[in-house]
């Protein structure tokens, strides 16, 4: 019986066909995955856009806004819609 992935799987699968491409994005979502396990025992990507929303609406430097909004677009991109919702 073929497993299916998780969208968390999916998502650390792409990070490693990537190599060092985004390498501050992965930082940034390791970071985050991080910080949500310790308040919540399983963390999805919505958990993760949440997060990523939440620090690129409080972050000033241009730079790390850059990171973040691509780490968020990375993440969106590789979480499916909610069916029947």
């Amino acid at each position: 019986m073929k497993q299916l992935a998780t969208p968390e799987s999916q998502l650390s699968d792409y990070f490693k066909t990537t190599g060092e491409q985004y390498l501050s994005e992965r930082v940034i979502i390791s970071e985050i995955r991080l910080e949500l396990t310790t308040r919540k025992i399983r963390v999805t990507n919505k958990d993760i856009i949440l997060a990523l929303i939440m620090r690129l609406e409080a972050e000033q430097d241009i730079v790390k806004q850059d990171i973040y909004r691509n780490a968020l677009e990375i993440v969106i991109q590789r979480t499916p819609e909610d069916m029947g919702n």
